[in-house]
């Protein structure tokens, strides 16, 4: 079994991921050569951890659970932000687009994390998710 279909079956079994926060709101990214950004997400606390050296030796390991997380992915793909699958010490990581990775997630949300839209914008979920699941980086 790969990466990616180890990461999806353990965190589909725990309704969570794990990121590395700097402070509230604000966590760890990776960009490539290309200019395009990730974040890093993890599928177990001890993993994250792991990963919490160097530059982000000072970054907080934290979960989400999919509620907010299926929340959270539409706003990353607003923002072309994608998400690196459990990103290896030598920098190979497995990228996942958010738009997809949202649209995997969503059968499995139990709706209990709610965000009021912003000003002018309306509660709908007919953004253009794009094209792309996941590919070898």
């Amino acid at each position: 079994m790969n990466t990616l279909e180890t990461f999806l079956e353990t965190i589909a079994e725990t309704r969570k991921i794990w990121l590395l926060e700097a402070m509230t709101g604000m966590f760890a990214m990776l960009e490539d050569a290309d200019g395009n950004s990730y974040i890093p997400v993890w599928d177990s606390e001890e993993k994250a951890k792991k990963a919490a050296i160097e530059d982000w030796s000072d970054y907080d390991v934290t979960e989400m659970g999919f509620s907010e997380l299926t929340v959270w992915l539409k706003e990353l793909s607003r923002d072309e932000i994608d998400i690196a699958v459990a990103p290896e010490r030598d920098g190979d990581i497995i990228a996942i687009s958010s738009s997809k990775f949202r649209n995997w997630l969503k059968p499995m949300d139990d709706k209990t994390y709610h965000e009021e839209p912003e000003e002018g914008e309306e509660e709908s979920d007919d953004f253009d998710y794009g094209d792309g699941w996941a590919e070898k980086w």
